[in-house]
């Protein structure tokens, strides 16, 4: 039997053919998807983290690659780029981070690359501490109720920066149980913290939700304030209160820092500030720091229009709050009563407290405004300071 024979230049046509099939693959360039991280409120740790960066391809081993990522301050690049399949390293601090969960990018760019900018998207849950301090529900003493509403009455122990509530306290406190606040059990104070917390909460504190608006038609364009926070007062000292409030127009707050510094420059309009006072000694400590939370306002009783008193005409609605005031740091700026510098911790978003929404449109179907006499107008809200002083 004969073979054929093949010439040695149709041998050779058929390998460069097949070669010129045979492409080297393109630069790639790819990254770990994601990264998850949950931590403590009060972990004080900068937890290392990493993923390899991976490149294939014509000249891979030579390639090079940047890292950057978005605006989130608790992460740090630590590599801020490489030559080749190499691990991108970065760290997230959780420090001054309230609870809640953090996103940010990292972006990873090889220049000519497949795939370039790959990305990796982190995570960081900061799971919250328990509270220093917790509600709880009770029935009322006998003869407690009729008390507390005259000791509200008498001393204005519900005033919203000079918008005084205290004579919706029968309303208020109309139900058959009270709620106060009392140390929690569950607390764990963070190691070398160096700031007093609110030790006179536990003495019993009352705490009452608010929402208030506020409308003047008598001015253009209409004024308004309108505030959603809590009031709070020490029934062992006619003469101490507090307060916490938020400028919006929402029945519900997200977690939202606290800077009474920029509220008032506001005319107490944008933003939450605060703080307490002792009248007695003329102590003032001022809300500069931490968060403040609603996360239920309703519930409610069936809405009524106020027929007397300084919101006649109004509707006033007695519902439920819950929310938590997170590390309210108060430094005290004003008088000499301990602590010089406090920090409440207040959750109520499990033992709801009862408070007041309050709707007043003047000069109409409100007719009048509950301001005290004095008081600066629309335009120039009373200050945290005076309306805790009483100045």
């Amino acid at each position: 039997m004969r073979r054929a024979v093949v010439p040695a230049a149709a041998c050779l046509a058929v390998l460069v053919a097949a070669c010129a099939d045979v492409t080297t693959p393109q630069l790639t360039v790819t990254a770990t998807g994601s990264r998850s991280l949950a931590l403590g409120q009060d972990s004080a740790a900068v937890t290392p983290d990493s993923a390899v960066v991976a490149l294939t391809g014509a000249g891979s081993a030579a390639a090079r690659w940047t890292a950057a990522h978005g605006g989130g301050r608790w992460l740090t690049i630590v590599t801020a780029g490489g030559t080749g399949s190499a691990p991108v390293r970065w760290v997230v601090d959780p420090v001054a981070l309230a609870p809640g969960t953090y996103v940010d990018t990292i972006t990873i760019t090889a220049a000519g690359a497949a795939g370039s900018p790959a990305r990796i998207v982190d995570s960081l849950t900061i799971l919250g501490a328990a509270a220093q301090f917790v509600t709880v529900r009770r029935p009322w003493l006998p003869g407690e109720r009729d008390s507390a509403i005259a000791f509200v009455q008498r001393n204005h122990s519900l005033d919203a920066l000079g918008y005084d509530l205290s004579p919706l306290a029968p309303d208020i406190f109309a139900g058959d149980s009270t709620t106060v606040v009392v140390p929690n059990p569950d607390y764990r104070p963070p190691s070398g913290s160096g700031v007093a917390r609110a030790a006179a909460f536990a003495s019993g504190w009352t705490v009452v939700g608010v929402q208030l608006f506020i409308q003047n038609k008598n001015v253009t364009p209409n004024d308004t304030l309108s505030w959603l926070g809590v009031l709070w007062y020490n029934p062992a000292d006619s003469t101490w209160k507090g307060l916490v409030l938020a400028a919006t127009l929402a029945t519900t707050l997200p977690l939202t820092t606290i800077n009474t510094t920029s509220f008032g420059n506001s005319g107490d309009k944008t933003g939450a500030g605060g703080g307490e006072a002792q009248q007695s000694t003329g102590t003032y400590w001022e809300a500069n720091g931490g968060q403040i939370q609603i996360t239920q306002n309703s519930l409610c009783f069936g809405s009524t229009t106020l027929t007397s008193g300084p919101y006649e005409g109004g509707t006033e609605n007695i519902c439920f709050f819950g929310g938590q005031l997170v590390n309210v740091t108060m430094p005290r700026l004003q008088g000499t009563t301990a602590p010089t510098s406090q920090t409440v911790s207040l959750d109520f978003r499990n033992n709801l407290v009862f408070g007041a929404r309050l709707s007043c449109v003047f000069p109409s179907p409100c007719t009048s405004v509950g301001a005290p006499p004095g008081h600066p107008g629309f335009n120039a809200p009373t200050t945290v300071r005076g309306a805790l002083l009483g100045r």
